[in-house]
């Protein structure tokens, strides 16, 4: 992985955190911003990484029938609390790849949080919208509705689908 895949781990951050899991040591580092980044999760196809205390990277490598894998990132950051994701997808030589090739996203581009549950590979996505009717001098709850939308990876069509 490149590290403009993850800015805060340096070449020699992520080797370690792949030598401590092959050494049956904690898969920690200290990262570039003087904090420790963990692993806490990793398979042949799936990854968590901690970045910090606010962020973190779950990387799922997604199989295409008859072609190469791709390799899914989904970045969180919170902010109190709230996660705010963003999604990418890479070849396995990690060129990036165009997003709506995979998912149809929301029309929203309000994303709260992405995630993907590596035993069913199903991918959620929540966003926010503010309620926005307005009628008989009553006006709308400041309070945006979440709404949640699963997408279940079609091997056969090579993308999310809902």
């Amino acid at each position: 992985m490149p590290q403009a895949v993850c800015p805060a781990l340096s070449e020699y951050n992520r080797l370690e955190l792949i030598d401590n899991q092959k050494n049956n040591k904690p898969m920690q580092t200290r990262n570039l911003f003087k904090t420790f980044s963990k692993m806490d999760t990793l398979t042949d196809d799936y990854a968590r990484l901690i970045v910090s205390s606010n962020s973190e990277k779950v990387f799922k490598l997604l199989n295409r029938k008859g072609d190469t894998p791709v390799v899914m990132i989904i970045s969180t950051v919170y902010a109190d609390s709230i996660p705010d994701s963003s999604i990418s997808f890479y070849t396995t030589e990690w060129q990036p790849l165009d997003a709506t090739r995979f998912v149809n996203a929301p029309t929203s581009e309000d994303f709260r949080s992405i995630s993907i549950n590596p035993g069913t590979n199903e991918l959620t996505v929540t966003t926010l919208h503010p309620l926005t009717l307005q009628f008989d001098d009553v006006t709308p709850s400041a309070a945006p509705q979440p709404i949640v939308s699963t997408y279940r990876w079609k091997e056969e069509e090579c993308r999310f689908v809902p």
